[in-house]
């Protein structure tokens, strides 16, 4: 257990991806079973210990120590879950702290009255590192930027097996995944992955100088939707919905998966929101309607009824059990097609008709984005990528209003921007940050000496810092309190020396290009 501490310890404070990923195979290279595979699912999210809120952690706390030291000692660190845990009392005696082995089945078949007495005992057995890691577990927290797609990468880091083969068993394996490891070692076959993952093709922004480069004439291209890139897996009667991340988010669409009903076939495609029970063809909705359906751990009966969805297909990876991926392009499509006709809750992306680069041109002036993908090319996510071509950027100078970790099926962290409306900021959307590791450090460092308030695990910041934001388009929103959000915002550039009300007003964004707005 003391080795997993000390690495949650440092797996909070590294700086990249690269990093956590060393971190984790270092510690799976040194550690065995079964006390490593209890480390991924705690990592990788394979387990539920959520079983003690932050507030009673603080009560435990309080029973053992002083009221107004606990106060004081909780101003100074911010954190209930951190101030429980160094604050409690040593015993006095040698630490004998439990194995994850022990603690992890523990809590995850506890209930929530029986937990805080197990913390108990183990807090009284442990040192301080020891009991801010089992704090965190029952607390539900996993280090910051650590995702279920990192730790597949940190085991083929390890061990003699590409990711996309790791990713294809993944959700067939339950904790402490023995045969996982059995077969990562060579000392038995690989498991069984009924209706599994499969590797998604990867895509890539492709600049103004690449795209005079291309032959325009072997591509064909589609629009980029705003929503979630996800998988439909339909197989031997079972139907499973996964994020771009190779993660299961079947439980969070239960109407996407009854619509699954009588496919048979893997379909790569993107999630959105629906304006309406029509279709297909289906009509967009605002895609932040979509965010009301993410990062739950259950639905609530009329979510579905109240946000609807619908998934918009551009290919088929398998058409029942063929495997269609050395095909070409033009082939799995209109296989793709024939397949998909009249269903409910799917439809097609359409091809776009273009001829050369002013053509492109025309459509990224109108706030298109596209994707370019090669027509006789096969579906090989190691091979050569999809290519994207951003639409125009237009920019603006917005306010930071919070920062929010990656979530299921995201990329990593995200920032809250917003203009000015009548004085005050507005939100106007969430906006990945892909500056230089240094940059973001820095951005980083000022969000935690900035925050104001936590909300889950959004970190509300004070209004101070003015960020250059890129952007697509914009479009209505009328949940939001600007009226308006930017499609596909990112920051690219962090103006440390401009004063707050050096931010753009509503009224830089109140028309846009294709007249939405």
């Amino acid at each position: 257990m003391r080795a997993f501490a000390e690495l949650l310890d440092r797996l909070a404070f590294a700086s990249s991806p690269a990093i956590r990923v060393r971190l984790m195979a270092d510690y799976l290279r040194r550690t065995g079973d079964p006390e490593r595979g209890w480390a991924v699912a705690a990592l990788g999210g394979g387990l539920d210990t959520a079983r003690v809120r932050p507030a009673a952690l603080l009560a435990l706390a309080a029973e053992r120590t002083d009221s107004e030291l606990l106060r004081l000692s909780l101003d100074f660190v911010g954190d209930p879950v951190e101030t429980a845990a160094l604050i409690w009392p040593e015993s006095g005696a040698a630490p004998s702290p439990p194995v994850l082995a022990e603690a992890l089945p523990a809590l995850a078949g506890s209930s929530r009255s029986a937990a805080p007495g197990l913390l108990t005992a183990w807090f009284d057995r442990s040192d301080a590192s020891v009991r801010l890691a089992l704090a965190q577990l029952a607390a539900g927290r996993r280090p910051p930027g650590v995702t279920p797609r990192l730790v597949r990468t940190a085991l083929a880091a390890v061990f003699p097996a590409d990711l996309g083969a790791i990713e294809e068993v993944w959700h067939a394996q339950t904790p402490p995944y023995g045969p996982l490891f059995a077969w990562l070692e060579g000392r038995a076959p690989r498991p069984e992955a009924p209706a599994g993952f499969r590797p998604l093709m990867p895509v890539r922004v492709l600049d103004n100088k690449a795209l005079a480069g291309l032959d325009l004439l072997r591509y064909r291209a589609e629009r980029q939707w705003s929503g979630l890139r996800v998988q439909i897996v339909a197989e031997a009667g079972r139907y499973r919905l996964y994020s771009r991340s190779g993660d299961d988010i079947s439980f969070l669409f239960p109407d996407v998966v009854a619509a699954m009903e009588g496919l048979e076939g893997v379909f790569d495609g993107v999630l959105m929101a629906a304006a309406g029970p029509d279709g297909p063809p289906c009509r967009p909705g605002p895609p932040e309607a979509l965010e009301r359906r993410l990062g739950r751990k259950s639905v609530p009966r009329r979510l579905p009824e109240e946000v609807p969805v619908f998934v918009r297909l551009f290919d088929m990876l398998f058409d029942g059990g063929e495997d269609m991926r050395a095909m070409a392009l033009s082939e799995r499509r209109a296989r793709l097609e024939a397949r998909i006709e009249d269903r409910p809750r799917f439809d097609l992306s359409p091809s776009l008709a273009f001829e050369g680069v002013e053509a492109l041109d025309a459509l990224r002036r109108q706030g298109v984005s596209l994707v370019l993908k090669p027509a006789a090319g096969p579906y090989r996510p190691a091979g050569p990528p999809w290519l994207i071509v951003r639409a125009a950027p237009q920019t603006v100078r917005a306010l930071l209003l919070a920062a929010r970790p990656g979530g299921v099926g995201e990329g990593g962290p995200s920032y809250s921007v917003g203009v000015f409306r009548d004085g005050a900021p507005a939100a106007v959307g969430d906006a990945p940050c892909r500056l230089a590791a240094g940059e973001r450090e820095r951005l980083d460092r000022w969000v935690r000496k900035h925050m104001t308030g936590r909300y889950g695990p959004v970190r509300a910041v004070e209004p101070a810092l003015v960020l250059e934001v890129a952007f697509d388009d914009v479009r209505p929103a009328p949940r939001r309190k600007a009226g308006l959000a930017l499609e596909r915002p990112e920051i690219t550039r962090i103006l440390w020396d401009l004063p707050p009300d050096a931010a753009d007003g509503l009224e830089r964004l109140t028309v846009n290009r294709t007249g939405q707005a």
